[in-house]
């Protein structure tokens, strides 16, 4: 049976026509009969001209109380996915291949059982997505794979993944995303709990570039973004068992230091209250 997609594009303080997501999205060669695009645009002052995007076949939401990225997803799974569909997560700054959801649809043809499928992703000279993960620490692979692997001890950035509606919409769960997490943590804590509750996922034969702003911003930026990631982490294992929070802390602290020698500053040693 052929695949249908729902694909989400959160935009912020550009008009998303111009973001290379929607761009790239819309230059794929898959039938428009079997992918419904939603442009949510959490943009404070919007710049979309939403009849526009109507006129083009988009769907459009906007919230300029600029939502976390997890209430965005709760509510799309719960109020716009359908549960033939699998829920495509975009930014708006990632480059698709021409060929992805073709890739993806053929994917989940000869995978039906399994309900994630990540692409490779490429940011700065590496392979950043998905990665080798443990209790907060990631470890790039030095080159791409593909095909069906265990779940557990792997990690993923939400732009990109595919996952089915039967996983997100199963036993009638009304929160998939935990929406104290507001943009940093949201895609671990979702592949934390795939991997309690599947086996296996599959990584594409797909290679995507993005843009990871961390490694291009300034000294202060950094340390601002690193000190949201470590009370994203807090979060996130708060009802782990004892031995990972302590694990995950130990690992936080290590980097803290880690960045603090690297860019010669005390501030990655804050922590965000």
């Amino acid at each position: 049976m052929s695949t249908r997609f729902l694909a989400l594009i959160v935009v912020y303080g550009t008009d998303p026509v111009d973001t290379t997501s929607l761009q790239t999205l819309l230059a794929n060669e898959f039938d428009r009969g079997r992918r419904r695009i939603l442009v949510w645009d959490n943009s404070p002052t919007p710049k979309a001209d939403a009849k526009q995007l109507q006129r083009a076949g988009l769907l459009y939401r906007s919230t300029p109380e600029n939502l976390g990225l997890s209430i965005i997803y709760n509510r799309v799974i719960a109020q716009e996915l359908r549960p033939d569909e699998h829920l495509l997560l975009l930014d708006q700054d990632t480059v698709l291949p021409a060929t992805y959801l073709a890739n993806a649809d053929a994917a989940i043809r000869q995978h039906p059982d399994i309900d994630l499928f990540l692409p490779m992703i490429r940011a700065n000279g590496n392979w950043v997505s998905p990665l080798d993960y443990y209790l907060g620490w990631g470890r790039y692979w030095p080159a791409p794979r593909e095909g069906r692997m265990k779940s557990g001890r792997i990690c993923a950035i939400n732009s990109g993944m595919v996952i089915a509606a039967r996983y997100l919409q199963e036993d009638g769960r009304r929160q998939i995303y935990d929406e104290l997490l507001r943009f940093y943590g949201t895609d671990t804590q979702f592949m934390l709990d795939y991997s309690d509750r599947r086996d296996e996922l599959v990584v594409l034969d797909a290679r995507l570039e993005h843009d990871l702003s961390f490694f291009s911003d300034s000294v202060q930026e950094r340390a601002r973004k690193f000190a949201e990631m470590r009370a994203a982490y807090r979060q996130i294992y708060v009802r782990r068992p004892l031995a990972q929070r302590l694990g995950v802390a130990a690992v936080m602290t290590a980097i803290s230091l880690l960045y603090a020698c690297r860019y010669r500053s005390l501030r990655f040693l804050r922590r965000q209250t």
